[in-house]
């Protein structure tokens, strides 16, 4: 994939133009004029471009690189690229004081050309202003899966598919992040569509919509695309230097459009076929068909319902993958806390079956190993930002209308204020007299902007930590030849959601009955086949 700094400026298309340079000394002239306070401190810029040359490189996560303002310009601070201004906030306080208890003035969502326009990802949620569209879909997400009554509906099929993901890992261990990425995909397209995957091999859907969740990571990286700052830029030729932006939007741009269509598109064959699975899509079809809509709202109203389902399905399914990829990394590193959780699952639960959602409550250990693998791994370390509807003011600053606003969930979560030895993995934080902070006040977001699918995601994610270390050992592999462990590679990707680096993985049965426990699903899984894959390649081709 062409690089961040290709993209940037840098050729002399970009500072040839007579037109920016013009256009943007009007705006430094007029934006001059207009200020009072100060921003936030910062690194000085130049004249014409401002603060290009801070922002991010490619490669290393764009946390990293926000975090050394920390250090040089304070808990707030501000970079302004081509007169758009970035508020860096690493002081949890200060995003809960603007983002929440101003959240009024705050749940925008920055205008993401690239991404929203371009890539075709303007209808999902996570891009809306906060406006009547966005609040339609949230009620529509709020309607289904948006109460604890909403998912104890889910929890039967959560726990079917969490159970088939323990029989893949014990089959293939070596494919344990592609196994999990059919648990979760099974588990999100089962809720929104009533989907079955096929469990033994390729699945058309799942792979499309994991396309378009890279696609979407990619595509939402802060600072990555000039032409989030320039977007007339799209205009230019394609076959000039710097423009490759426009192939990689078009290849995008479909992957979005099928993977909001085609699944939903499933869902109506299969009404009219009269197979009418209970799902989020076909529940609010119910609903939708009662209403006595005219054609236009009628359309509208089911563009609505798509637009919905594929924003619940980018909250709960690479999201989910990208946690618990984290936790099994971390596992192998804290034997110590794999004993004692499943010493806590053998004394509640025994050893004639696997923990369910019933047991949740008896489970407190397992319950602060879930959260301190939240807290140690954030999975979206530098946030989904938000915007400023009106110029605001905050200990003396300007806060201008229109900034983008980035909290580092990755600093919040390692502030040594809110955290005691914040870079020690230790659930017991949660267990004490008096808990240190549940990192759930955060690394959901933030007020209106609150990730609607976080109840599916929290119920998917513990039950799969609770099953896998009821039943695994999870261990560093040792090499064949030297009978030494094999270290796992460390460190995230870049990105809107962060992934580990690949890394090897050891799953090791605990004794023949959790073998055994394992196993029962097996016939389950060949009868199902092939799924609904069938059904898909049919509409898509």
């Amino acid at each position: 994939m062409l690089s961040v700094d290709d993209l940037k400026i840098g050729g002399p298309i970009l500072y040839g133009g007579a037109l920016l340079t013009a256009i943007l000394v009007v705006r430094q002239i007029s934006s001059s004029r207009q200020k009072k306070l100060p921003l936030p401190p910062g690194p000085k810029g130049s004249f014409i471009v401002g603060n290009i040359n801070d922002l991010p490189p490619p490669g290393p996560p764009e946390w990293q690189h926000w975090l050394k303002h920390k250090d040089l310009y304070g808990p707030i601070s501000s970079i302004t690229v081509l007169g758009q201004t970035i508020i860096l906030i690493h002081d949890l306080d200060i995003a809960e004081e603007l983002l929440v208890r101003r959240q009024s003035n705050y749940s925008s969502r920055p205008h993401l050309f690239f991404a929203g326009e371009m890539c075709g990802m303007g209808h999902i949620v996570t891009f809306q202003d906060y406006n009547k569209n966005f609040k339609q879909q949230r009620k529509l997400a709020a309607w289904q899966i948006g109460s604890n009554t909403a998912i104890k509906k889910l929890h039967p099929l959560i726990h079917t598919h969490v159970q088939r993901f323990l029989f893949r890992t014990l089959s293939n261990p070596d494919k344990y992040v592609s196994n999990l990425h059919a648990t979760s995909s099974s588990i999100v397209l089962d809720t929104l569509y009533g989907y079955k995957p096929n469990l033994n091999g390729f699945d058309p859907l799942v792979n499309l919509v994991d396309r378009m969740m890279a696609a979407f990571s990619e595509a939402t990286a802060a600072g990555a695309w000039i032409v989030d700052n320039i977007p007339w830029l799209r205009h230019f030729p394609e076959w000039l230097p710097g423009m490759e932006f426009k192939s990689i939007a078009r290849g995008y741009n479909k992957t979005v459009t099928d993977t909001t269509n085609v699944p939903f598109d499933f869902v109506v064959l299969q009404r009219k076929r009269g197979e009418n699975r209970p799902s989020y899509v076909s529940g609010l079809l119910d609903r939708h068909e009662k209403k006595v809509l005219n054609d236009k709202d009628r359309v509208e109203e089911r563009e609505l319902i798509k637009a919905s389902a594929i924003s619940l399905y980018g909250g709960g399914s690479d999201t989910t993958v990208a946690a618990l990829a984290f936790f099994f990394r971390t596992m192998m590193f804290h034997p110590e806390v794999q004993e004692k959780a499943q010493e806590e699952i053998d004394r509640v639960v025994g050893n004639d079956r696997l923990p369910g959602f019933n047991d949740r409550l008896d489970l407190p250990y397992v319950e602060a190993v879930f959260k301190e693998s939240l807290r140690f791994n954030p999975i979206v370390p530098a946030g989904f930002p938000h915007t400023v509807d009106t110029e605001d003011e905050y200990a003396g600053y300007r806060i201008p209308k229109g900034a983008i606003m980035v909290p580092s969930i990755h600093w919040f979560s390692r502030d040594p204020k809110t955290y005691t030895d914040p870079e020690t993995f230790n659930p017991e934080r949660f267990l004490k007299e008096q808990p240190e902070l549940n990192p759930k006040k955060f690394v959901f977001g933030f007020g209106r902007r609150i990730c609607p699918g976080q109840q599916l995601a929290d119920a998917s994610t513990f039950l799969t930590i609770a099953q896998t270390l009821a039943v695994f050992d999870i261990k560093k592999p040792v090499d064949p030849v030297t009978g030494l462990d094999i270290e796992p590679a460390m460190g995230s990707t870049a990105g809107t959601v962060s992934h580990p680096h690949p890394f090897k993985c050891c799953f090791v049965p605990r004794n023949e009955k959790c073998r055994e426990l394992i196993s029962r699903v097996e016939k389950e899984i060949a009868a199902e086949g092939d799924g609904d894959a069938k059904i898909i390649d049919e509409l898509v081709n």
